[in-house]
């Protein structure tokens, strides 16, 4: 079985990560308090079936617009750019921005891929024989302006376009030959409306709080989309400080997206990933419809740093996950079933970037019931 397409990761290459980013970390660590910037960079080396070898750079930049800690979350922005010597490209920028007193919150991603991804067709029981390299180009825009209603409640408005271009998919294969819609590329832009509740602490790796998410999107040919459907998705997370002087965590997620109309393949339900069902293939099984649940346990190698003890040795930010996932595609809402659900399960490992923003490099292996199974290295939390 293949790995997964969210980059197969060499060990050695989070420890690479580790090392240059302990190098600078002391004088991060003792610097002013008041600061308003934290920038943390990081080169990667990687490697997978579809890329050969590649390299890049990411950052993650974490900032607070309020003066009050208590009223005012610090915003982030990741951009990245990786390369590969096959001329594949990824460039991505992904940001979360509060204003002051968390009047308004920010978000979205804008991103231009050149990236080959396997395809096995549409539906939940796809066999691995199905699988073939599928190149394409896409550019994608999302944003999201949410207003507060009251404390830690928001609501507001969202747009998105994504165009696919330059589909090359394998002469005689599956995606060419059954012609299924966005096969030879696609355009769609939508708007929508979104309430979320959000009392996390942190929001790339909570520790205690709730997020909570109702959002849809229409697309719709008036606004430029070559189809027109809808999505309604549904995300709900809990965290839980299991010991008020110990770093250990249980996050517990359930999430749903609901398609109705007709869209193009790239853009159904796409069951598996670095988030949610890891262990299997990004899009090995799609549909329009798309339930899952997952809860993951985080815990220290070793108790919590003392206040005013900065200067530790590296080894001591290092912790563990584990976690497990259960969840399907279909085609019509009832037709879920629990007796055919798959299932993941994995651990994987921690490192503690920046103490100052509670911000983890992360790297797991999951599996999948079907017998998938895929690394995943990350800035901040699954989820």
């Amino acid at each position: 079985m293949k790995q997964q397409n969210n980059l197969k990761i060499w060990w050695w290459t989070s420890l690479l990560i580790c090392a240059f980013y302990v190098s600078g970390q002391a004088q991060s660590d003792s610097s002013n308090q008041s600061r308003k910037v934290d920038i943390v960079p990081l080169p990667v080396l990687y490697s997978s079936p579809e890329t050969n070898f590649g390299f890049g750079a990411l950052a993650s930049i974490s900032f607070r617009l309020g003066d009050d800690a208590s009223t005012t979350r610090k915003s982030n922005v990741q951009p990245y750019i990786l390369y590969t010597v096959l001329g594949q490209l990824d460039a991505t920028a992904r940001y979360t921005i509060f204003t002051n007193e968390e009047k308004y919150i920010i978000s979205g991603r804008m991103s231009y891929l050149f990236f080959p991804e396997f395809y096995y067709g549409v539906g939940n029981d796809l066999p691995e024989t199905n699988e073939e390299l599928v190149s394409y180009r896409r550019v994608r825009i999302e944003n999201r302006v949410l207003r507060k209603v009251s404390k830690k409640f928001f609501a507001g408005a969202q747009y998105r376009y994504v165009e696919m271009f330059q589909v090359e998919p394998k002469e005689g294969g599956l995606l060419e030959t059954t012609r299924v819609p966005g096969f030879d590329g696609s355009r769609i832009s939508g708007i929508g409306a979104a309430v979320v509740y959000d009392s996390r602490d942190n929001i790339l790796n909570a520790y205690k709080g709730a997020y909570l998410e109702l959002s849809n999107y229409n697309y719709l040919s008036g606004l430029g989309s070559e189809f027109d459907f809808s999505t309604i998705t549904v995300d709900l997370r809990k965290y839980f400080r299991l010991f008020p002087n110990r770093e250990h965590v249980v996050a517990i997620q359930g999430f749903g997206n609901f398609l109705t109309g007709t869209a193009p393949y790239k853009e159904l339900s796409e069951f598996g990933g670095s988030a949610i069902m890891r262990g299997y293939y990004q899009g090995r099984y799609r549909e329009n419809n798309y339930l899952a649940a997952q809860v993951e346990y985080r815990l220290p190698l070793f108790q919590n740093i003392p206040e005013g003890r900065e200067n530790l040795p590296w080894y001591r930010r290092f912790g563990l996950t584990a976690f497990a996932g259960i969840g399907d595609v279909v085609n019509e809402v009832n037709l879920f079933n629990a007796n055919s659900l798959k299932f993941s399960y994995g651990a994987g490992l921690r490192f503690k970037l920046d103490r100052k923003n509670n911000i983890n490099i992360r790297l797991d292996y999951g599996f999948g019931s079907d017998g998938s199974s895929g690394f995943y290295l990350e800035i901040g939390e699954a989820f």
